[in-house]
Order: C-alpha cells, then structure tokens, then sequence
C-alpha cells in the first residue's frame, strides 16, 4: 500500500493552464522579439497619435487582464504542489506586468509630445492621404484652373487638415483641392495640420470650412446642413445655425432644395452650382401645385446650359398657367333685300360693324339703329 506521501502533488487545473498561457507569451516574445517603445524610432510627426493611444490601450488591456486571472489563481489555490505553482504564476505575471507597464508609460510620454506638437504643420506623405466622398468643395474648370496656376507661382501658405488613423494613414478632413494639385504635381509631401477630432465631427469640421467660401453654392451648403441634422435628430435647424455662424432663416431658406422633385435633387448632386437658393424656391413651390412636369424641364433646362435661372423659373411659370382656347371671331351676317345685299354686320369682341351698300341706307338706318340702341341701354337699368 503506497504512502500518501509518495503520491504526485495534487494541481490546480486553473493555475496549470494560466502557467501554460504565460509560458506561450513568454516564449513567443523571447523567439519574436520586438524592440522596446524606448528604443524604437522617435516618431515627430503629431499623425501617430491616434495609434498610440490604441497600443497602450491594448497593452493595457492585456496588463489588466492577467491581473485579473492571477487574483482568480490566488482565490482558488490549492493544497500541495499548487502553492509552488500558484507562485511560479505571480513570478510569470508581474514580471509580464512589469515589462507592459513600463511600455505603456514610454507611450504615453509619446502621446503627451505627439499632442504636442498637434496644430504644428508637418509635410505629410502624399501616398499616405485618403478622401473622404462628400466632404470636398467643387471647384468650376475656371477655378480650379486658377488655384493650380497660382500654386505653381506660389508656396502653399494654408496647409491641409489631416486625421490620422489607427492603419497609419491619414483621412482629408480640409484642403481637397490643395490635395489635388500636390497629387497632379506629383509631389512627395504636402504641408499639413492634425485634426484629432472624431468621425462625426470630421465631417461637420469639414463643412464649416467649406462653407466660409462664398463659392460654395446653394445646393453644397444644403446638402452640409442636410446631413448635419441627419447625423443627429436632436439638433434643429436654429442649432445648426448655431453652430455655423449663420442666421436661423438662413439654413431654413436652403431647406427648399428638398422641396423639390426627387429626380431634381438626384440631378443637382451632380451639377450644385447650376440652381441657386431663390430659383429653387420658386420651382419647389411650383413642384408643390403639382406643376412637376414643367419644374423638371425647366431644371434640366439651367443645367444643360440652355437657359438662365430667370428664364427656366418664368418657363415653368408659363407652364402652370391653364391653357385658353382662342376665341374665334363671328363670322359676318349678311342682311338682304330680297337677292340684293342691304348691310353687312361685323362684331370684333366689342367693336359693331355695320356696312351698308349706300350712303342712303345708312342715313336712314342711323335714326333706327340709334333709338335702337337707346332701348337697349334704358332696359339694361331695370
């Protein structure tokens, strides 16, 4: 009969397989070791901010769940072998902890000097840029001709605004058509500041810059509104003006783009600065009557460069209006005596004509036709 004491200690399954976690960390670290945040490359520009935050939070995580396990170790010990490897594991752990916190303290001190440095210009990578749709003002073939002329002449004093992202890369939040020359020019880097605002408020960002041009049409500045309000069903259009620095009737007079028919919304994506604020108005109220037919021919008409604002706008008008019959003429009555033709009577709306054959007739027809008429207009008192 074997001696208790000759039996293999008792183990903590939950500690065992902790032991095995840990070991696979450590084992993995030890064979693909990555260099420690201290000694990696000083990272100057204020772009890698959004990743550093994401690796500490990670690293974070990680710190504060294998805290949690070894409190569930410690709570759960058992007798025997597994007091040594309940302490074999607190080794494992706060040494793991040890080395995380202290990768985590360098990142945060990166974190402090990348937030920094955020508003200081830096040359960003061109290849490293993403548009985002929606967000860039539309610039006519004359202006944009003209930014490019002055760009090759002149160094770009207003740089872009960028957001990093966690990939490396960085999000245009202003600066679209700026971007656009530097990418035709082919060059390797553009002047740039940081944004570190978030998604919702990148986009909102984005349109007030675009909207302190006053190229910007009409229809742009509805749609920036229409998607501020959109994005979030709390604000009202009085907020929103707020916001922007703009009068409340201001945002409620470019809401009549929406009044319009579907089909002219979907035309005017692409075509914003055809139709101003005013036209659209009196279109829409148009639209309303149900005079949609003649709002829409007149909308394709602006845009296809055949017609003037005014023009379309006193077409659809005339459209409207109902259609009156022209009014035809009587044709003359003959007035005979016997074969002979004694007067011809004409009426023209409310001219009377009469046209006798001889001056004779005539005479003698004026006392009649006059005592006549005398009849008439003493009846119509009555």
């Amino acid at each position: 009969m074997s001696n208790k004491n000759d039996r293999p200690p008792r183990i903590n399954k939950l500690a065992q397989r902790l032991l095995g976690q840990t070991a696979n960390l450590e084992r993995n670290v030890s064979e693909n070791p990555s260099a420690p945040i201290a000694t990696q490359r000083n990272v100057t520009m204020p772009g890698q901010l959004g990743a550093f935050r994401i690796e500490a939070q990670k690293y974070q995580g990680k710190i504060d769940d294998l805290q949690r396990q070894l409190e569930e170790a410690l709570a759960r010990q058992a007798d025997g072998g597994a007091d040594a490897q309940a302490a074999e594991l607190r080794e494992r752990l706060a040494q793991v902890e040890a080395e995380r916190r202290a990768e985590v303290e360098v990142l945060k001190a990166k974190i402090d000097a990348a937030a920094g440095n955020a508003g200081k210009p830096f040359d960003a990578p061109v290849d490293r840029i993403r548009k985002v749709p929606g967000r860039q003002r539309l610039l006519t073939e004359a202006e944009r001709d003209a930014l490019f002329s002055n760009l090759d002449n002149n160094k770009l004093v207003t740089p872009v605004t960028l957001r990093p992202l966690p990939d490396g890369w960085y999000e245009l939040v202003s600066g679209h058509n700026r971007y656009d020359y530097y990418l035709d020019r082919g060059r390797a880097t553009i002047p740039a500041v940081v944004d570190a605002s978030d998604d919702e408020h990148a986009d909102r960002d984005a349109f007030y810059a675009n909207l302190l041009h006053n190229s910007l049409p009409d229809y742009a500045k509805y749609v920036g509104f229409k998607k501020l309000l959109a994005d979030d069903p709390t604000l009202t259009i009085a907020d929103v003006a707020k916001h922007a620095g703009v009068p409340r009737s201001t945002v409620a007079n470019l809401m009549v783009f929406g009044e319009l028919p579907a089909a002219a919304v979907a035309l005017l994506d692409s075509h914003q600065d055809k139709l101003g604020r005013s036209a659209a108005a009196e279109l829409a109220a148009l639209h309303t009557k149900g005079h949609t037919d003649g709002v829409m021919a007149a909308i394709e008409a602006i845009v296809g460069g055949t017609t003037s604002q005014a023009e379309g706008v006193a077409m659809a008008t005339r459209s409207a209006r109902p259609t009156v019959a022209p009014r035809v003429a009587p044709a003359p009555v003959t007035v005979r005596s016997g074969r002979a033709t004694y007067c011809k009577v004409h009426q023209a709306k409310k001219v009377l004509r009469l046209e006798f054959t001889s001056d004779v007739d005539a005479e003698m027809a004026m006392t009649e036709i006059t005592k006549a008429l005398q009849a008439l207009a003493d009846g119509s008192k009555k």
